[in-house]
């Protein structure tokens, strides 16, 4: 094994041989030292790796050389099994060093042997077409994966088989020793290297652990998503959803009565048309005095349910089981799914200043829930994380502001950390241009669709199509696609025709295509070549001032004396428009435009703050200017 770092990212070193198109990065080697350092003498390590400099190598590398237990989390499991399946191997080759690894997802992405089989003794045929093809493909899994589908199952359907926590009865089971969660969990307990992503490992912290096996290092990749995962990992939700979840999970235990689904299908109908007087896609829940009468009314219910449980739950159970233990293990996963919904109320009820419960409504369903989450998350990952793992890695593209950590350090309560902001090595003044509307255009106007629509249509035909036209919100996405789709010469579609994967391989096969876009098309998409051109930004992506969670933590900052807009408003918006702009270049060969329809950006002080930590495109001040840049890059 080679010992130093340079020699390995060297020219002539053992990356170069492994991959064909390698060249050496200054910014990888610094990031890998900085990373090796932090792992070796038990330091935490934040880095900004600008797109390009090939980040995912400058942290295996040292992770594969250090011999500690480490885990990489990732913001998506594509990711995950990029790392696992290409990266990692031929780290391991080109490098000559054995490394166990493993890929670790959640319990419910698992088959279960045991509910499998119950199912099949209970029907002489499958019920559905997609089970039929679940059967078949359990006949012949190894692993168990629910990834290794053709298809994507419902997720009624799956919930009858997958090896969720609710439904395990643990070493009691007859297929504990060939259970394929387990098996994949000792896997974990005995690799050098576990890859999970984000959801899994904030969830793990926040259960107090368990689900992952001890570790010396994390690290952290696309961590600028990571207050998101750890809020969600902490966050109780009461909701139709739980409660039928709880509901099936007792009928398929017990002979539980029929009336009961009725009492709490009443109960949950009163509460909807409680929390439905609000507006508003999120509010809080103190805003809505009708909830709280209509909240109780549900917990009457649970208080019945788990009484019925206590009571019956020998005498009613549904299944066989194979002894008294089953029977009084199937018991307390029963009473725990019931006492988890009243645990939900009764945080909800009690509150605290540290607290913020709120109402959300699902959009395409009109579906409401009520939750409770932390205000922040910092101390809690200062005491379960950061003072308690060896050394924690967080890297991603779009971590600084105003080029310091100090938003990601206060959001996530890091207090001592080495730092490096490696810049990416693309020539953004000579690949990219950066064009902002006229200090007019304002997205609080309600004309602004209506003025804004004209310059989507002029930079699309500019382009060409080639274009993601990505937006901060559903409404404003339709609003405006309303507006140019009957005008377009492209083929365009809109986020929600066909499944995210499906839309990005239409996206990439189609010429000229144009998406309309908004969530998870900011950020982990990778297009590489003239397929994406352009990518236009209806507006800075502030987060929603109306925002529970987002207003608390406002008013949190202004008790501590600090200005929230400043110090939490700009940064989250820099972030994620850094997100955005980096969809664009992602080969030293791209070309192409980013176009922000944000007035705003020009006019103000904190729109030049956000501007100057994009990555430094050549400004245009007319849409005139890109045929001839195109045409210099050899774009007809």
């Amino acid at each position: 094994m080679t010992d130093r770092l340079d020699e390995v990212f060297a020219p002539a070193g053992p990356l170069s041989r492994a991959l064909r198109s390698y060249e050496p990065r200054p910014g990888q080697l610094q990031m890998a030292q900085l990373v090796e350092r932090g792992i070796l003498e038990g330091l935490h390590t934040i880095v900004e790796a600008g797109t390009g400099i090939g980040k995912s190598l400058a942290y295996l590398i040292p992770a594969v050389r250090s011999g500690k237990k480490v885990v990489l989390s990732t913001g998506t499991i594509a990711l995950q099994e990029q790392l696992v399946a290409k990266d990692i191997p031929m780290l391991a080759a080109a490098l000559d060093v054995p490394v166990r690894v493993t890929l670790l997802k959640g319990r419910n992405h698992y088959l279960c042997r045991q509910k499998l089989e119950r199912m099949r003794a209970d029907r002489l045929v499958a019920p559905s077409r997609s089970m039929e093809r679940i059967w078949a493909w359990a006949a012949a899994t190894r692993n168990g994966d629910r990834s290794e589908l053709a298809f994507v199952p419902s997720p009624e359907e799956w919930e009858q088989l997958d090896a969720d926590a609710d439904d395990c009865v643990g070493e009691i089971c007859a297929h504990f020793h060939d259970c394929f969660f387990f098996k994949k969990r000792d896997e974990a307990r005995y690799a050098d290297l576990v890859v999970v992503n984000h959801a899994l490992f904030f969830t793990d912290l926040a259960v107090g652990g368990g689900l992952l096996p001890p570790y010396d290092v994390a690290v952290l990749d696309e961590a600028h998503q990571c207050e998101r995962w750890a809020t969600d990992a902490l966050t109780a939700t009461l909701s139709g959803a739980t409660i039928g979840r709880m509901l099936r999970k007792l009928h398929r235990v017990y002979e539980f009565p029929a009336a009961f689904d009725r009492e709490f299908e009443a109960g949950l109908a009163k509460l909807e048309t409680a929390l439905a007087r609000v507006p508003g896609e999120r509010y809080p829940l103190a805003a809505n005095e009708d909830a709280w009468p209509a909240l109780e009314g549900v917990r009457e219910v649970l208080y019945r349910a788990e009484n019925w449980v206590l009571a019956n739950w020998h005498r009613a159970l549904k299944k066989r089981v194979e002894n008294d233990a089953e029977a009084e293990r199937r018991r307390d996963l029963a009473l725990r799914s019931v006492l988890a919904n009243e645990a939900v109320i009764d945080r909800i009820e009690r509150g605290s200043e540290e607290a913020i419960a709120w109402i959300e409504r699902a959009d395409s369903d009109r579906r409401y829930s009520v939750n409770s989450a932390p205000r922040e998350v910092a101390e809690f990952l200062r005491a379960t994380l950061f003072a308690r793992t060896q050394s924690v890695i967080l890297t991603s593209a779009t971590l600084s502001t105003e080029r310091s950590f100090a938003f990601v350090r206060r959001s996530l309560g890091i207090d001592d950390a080495q730092e490096l902001i490696a810049p990416s090595p693309f020539d953004y003044a000579r690949q990219a241009r950066l064009f902002i509307a006229p200090p007019h255009l304002n997205p609080k106007s309600v004309e602004f669709a209506r003025h804004a629509a004209p310059l989507v249509e002029e930079c699309l035909d500019r382009t060409r199509g080639r274009a993601f036209v990505l937006f901060t919100s559903y409404a404003r996405l339709r609003e405006v696609y309303g507006l140019v789709r009957e005008r377009l010469a492209f083929p365009a579609k809109l986020q929600g025709e066909l499944p995210r994967a499906h839309l990005l391989d239409w996206f990439v096969r189609t010429p000229g295509a144009v998406l309309f876009a908004t969530g998870t098309f900011w950020e982990g998409i990778d297009v590489v070549g003239e397929a994406l051109s352009c990518v236009i930004i209806d507006r800075l992506p502030f987060p929603s001032p109306s925002d529970p969670l987002v207003m608390a933590r406002l008013r949190a900052l202004e008790a501590r004396g600090l200005d929230g807009f400043d110090h939490y408003m700009v940064p989250a918006a820099t972030v994620r428009l850094k997100q955005g702009f980096g969809r664009l270049i992602r080969s030293a060969s791209d070309r192409g435009v980013v176009a922000l329809l944000d007035g705003r950006a020009l006019s103000t002080r904190y729109g030049a703050t956000i501007l100057s930590a994009l990555p430094p495109a050549t400004r245009i001040e007319a849409l005139d200017d890109l045929s001839s840049f195109f045409s210099q890059g050899g774009i007809a």
